[in-house]
């Protein structure tokens, strides 16, 4: 079963890095997914700090000269920074997928 996902791509990204996820892992059940999640969320500080964070990243990406995500060290290491994202990504694809075809069952 695909947990459900309350979380933006990059606050799973976010909790995902603080995990215990191995760097480079690939093709995880989503049930460990949702595991590593809540295990770096916890890491974080609970969810208000994952959305700090992701917060962060965003103003990073949206705002010219903005480096507040590097000044966080909230990706110190990039090769382990794609990890993170690629799962998150995998993460909400399968989520996503899994509601769409429950509401199309239920329809």
């Amino acid at each position: 079963m695909t947990p459900r996902v309350e979380m933006t791509y990059t606050e799973l990204a976010v909790a995902l890095y603080a995990s215990g996820m191995p760097t480079g892992a690939h093709a995880i059940p989503m049930e460990r997914l949702a595991a590593w999640v809540e295990q770096g969320t916890a890491r974080k500080g609970g969810r208000a700090s994952v959305k700090w964070y992701a917060f962060q990243d965003y103003k990073q990406n949206t705002t010219p000269g903005d480096h507040s995500a590097d000044q966080a060290g909230l990706w110190p290491d990039p090769h382990r920074e794609d990890t993170a994202r690629h799962l998150a990504y995998t993460l909400l694809r399968s989520a996503t997928a899994a509601s769409a075809l429950t509401d199309t069952a239920v329809a």
